[in-house]
């Protein structure tokens, strides 16, 4: 028996795809220092409206993909991508991954990120690059167990458009 399925999603997703990212949002801010739980955060209502980044996969101009594990139609997890280069390599960057409390440990994020790997090589990609914050140790040794590899040569530099 299958515990969950992998599929591209859909427009249909984007409610699933908002609240995974409320809940990925709750799952930073309890990592920071001093911070409630993330059962605290829900307590108090600490939900924000994400829908906007759960739309980026859609339309006519998308900037991502967007991968959902889900079991029975219940989603699960999502992993979203896009292509680019790296140095001089065709590169997929994971523009994000998470897997919710209720299916950790469940192999949910190794299977998306097999799934990835499957993608970036059928289009040719030499890495499969991502970041991860600093605060999530969590996440920094679930991507070493992968084979995945800290490189510390650059910053991670960003400028807000128009301003």
């Amino acid at each position: 028996m299958t515990l969950f399925t992998i599929r591209t999603a859909s427009e249909m997703d984007i409610p699933a795809l908002n609240n995974m990212v409320q809940e990925i949002d709750l799952y930073f801010r309890s990592l920071e220092p001093n911070a409630p739980s993330e059962d605290e955060l829900l307590a108090q209502g600490a939900r924000k409206d994400y829908s906007h980044t759960a739309k980026l996969s859609f339309g006519p101009a998308p900037f991502c993909t967007t991968l959902i594990a889900e079991r029975e139609k219940n989603a699960l997890g999502y992993l979203a991508y896009h292509d680019g280069i790296l140095n001089t390599d065709p590169a997929v960057f994971i523009a994000g991954l998470f897997v919710r409390k209720s299916a950790r440990g469940l192999g949910v994020g190794r299977a998306l990120m097999a799934e990835i790997e499957t993608i970036a090589a059928r289009r040719g990609a030499t890495y499969l690059t991502w970041t991860v914050w600093h605060e999530n140790q969590y996440a920094k040794k679930f991507y070493e167990s992968l084979g995945g590899e800290v490189y510390e040569d650059d910053f991670v530099m960003r400028k807000r458009v128009g301003g």
